[in-house]
């Protein structure tokens, strides 16, 4: 090979690992890109520090910020979230033009791979991201047809664990809804326990019961010192009035003895009464206004205290509505991964099947890839070594055997055989 062709090719070779790089970037991968939930973003408001900062995409596809709330930010790219977000700031604050909004992903949502890869289970995704690369982080292909073997089986007893884990975090979660519902409804004993509950879910209502009753216990004492408080402000209030009454009364006789007083001072009688009486009257009118005052204050926290006892009921409904949602919300988490647990062990269980017939055959193993992509609706496609992975996608690693291909189309695959194929361009 000639020296300018060395030359040529290398600068082909730079050329291409260049784009590569450009188009497997981050920028490149994200744009267009549609949100999904557990994505991890970093929000940017120029002149609005309070909304700057680092959001997940929740169980609902929103994002929670500060001061405007909740934005739906699931099937949106970084640029429209950035103008709803700017969009819903400028209608809560009043102003005049969009405030520059920007939206970074910091980390994409996860991607599971299962099947014949030495390292089964969840990655957090890379931009540009294709199958080979995906295989790649979970170890490669499984070579070891019986460590393969036991592979799936460690798969399985793990995926198993987690769902008994998940099936008594269930549990816990429905009693504490049990209980509170029963705060909710302001009710005076925890409501019976059903009689086809199992030992765990009796096991779990019994504690929440206990939480219920120490709660209920803790409300009776904190209304029993309020009435004792209002009591106690009631007949201070009371003796108040009564002092304020004995002082009108020596008032009006002071002022009818100075009145008497000031007749004879006329008549230069009793000129020496007449300062000790006007001192008495002025004595007399200083403690009026500070009874009054005393008066208005007791009343101001008798007034407080009749509701702050008032809304005692009510907080504890609200706290209620508000722990009932927080429950539905875990409880849709945990659905969520159970069913993702259980797609997981059908698939392992259906490998292992294939596993046992490979090593039935003895044949050489090759690869066959299928992307099952969560979504509305979901789809499950073949794949290649080139084709695109995207977060939250499901990658499945089959074994076939050169056999099966030499042998054309009717031949038996060793995982999956019996669906037809449906080829998709690398693009997809």
């Amino acid at each position: 090979m000639s020296r300018l062709a060395m030359i040529i090719r290398q600068v082909a070779f730079a050329m291409m690992t260049l784009v590569a790089a450009i188009l497997s970037s981050p920028a490149a991968d994200a744009a267009g890109y549609q949100l999904g939930v557990q994505d991890r973003l970093r929000i940017h408001v120029s002149e609005w520090p309070a909304l700057n900062g680092e959001v997940v995409v929740g169980a609902r596809g929103d994002i929670t910020l500060p001061l405007i709330g909740q934005v739906p930010a699931a099937r949106l790219d970084t640029v429209e979230l950035a103008k709803a977000v700017a969009e819903r700031l400028k209608d809560k604050a009043g102003l005049p033009n969009l405030p520059d909004v920007t939206v970074d992903i910091v980390a994409y949502r996860p991607f599971y791979i299962l099947g014949s890869v030495t390292t089964p289970g969840e990655y957090m995704y890379r931009p540009g991201m294709v199958v080979l690369n995906a295989v790649s982080i979970a170890g490669g292909a499984y070579r070891a047809e019986r460590r393969s073997e036991w592979d799936v089986e460690r798969v399985t007893i793990s995926s198993r664990g987690e769902l008994a884990v998940l099936s008594l975090r269930r549990q816990d979660l429905l009693a504490e809804k049990v209980r509170l519902g029963a705060e909710r409804d302001d009710l005076a004993k925890f409501p019976p326990f059903p009689d086809d509950a199992d030992a765990q879910f009796l096991g779990a209502l019994e504690e929440q019961r206990r939480i219920f009753d120490a709660s209920l216990e803790r409300r009776r004492s904190e209304k029993l010192a309020l009435e004792i408080g209002l009591t106690a402000r009631e007949k201070e209030i009371e003796s108040l009035g009564t002092q304020k009454a004995d002082l009108e009364r020596k008032r009006k006789v002071t002022e009818e003895e100075l009145a008497q007083v000031r007749g004879l001072v006329k008549r230069d009688l009793a000129v020496h009464r007449l300062f000790p009486l006007e001192r008495t009257l002025a004595d007399v009118l200083r403690e009026q206004q500070e009874l009054e005052i005393r008066k208005l204050r007791a009343e101001q926290g008798l007034s407080e205290a009749r509701s702050i006892a008032a809304n005692l009921d009510n907080q504890r409904r609200a706290d209620a509505l508000a722990g009932i949602q927080r429950v539905n919300a875990q409880l849709r988490a945990v659905d969520k991964q159970q069913r993702a647990l259980s797609r997981m062990l059908d698939s392992a269980a259906s490998y292992s099947s294939d596993i046992v017939q490979s090593e039935a055959s003895r044949e050489t193993p090759r690869l066959r890839y299928t992307i099952l992509r969560v979504g509305e609706p979901s789809q499950e496609f073949e794949a290649t070594e080139t084709t695109p992975v995207r977060p939250g996608d499901i990658v499945k690693v089959f074994k076939i055997l050169e056999s099966a291909e030499s042998a054309g189309p009717s031949a038996g695959i060793e995982s999956g055989g019996d669906r037809a194929a449906t080829p998709v361009p690398a693009s997809e």
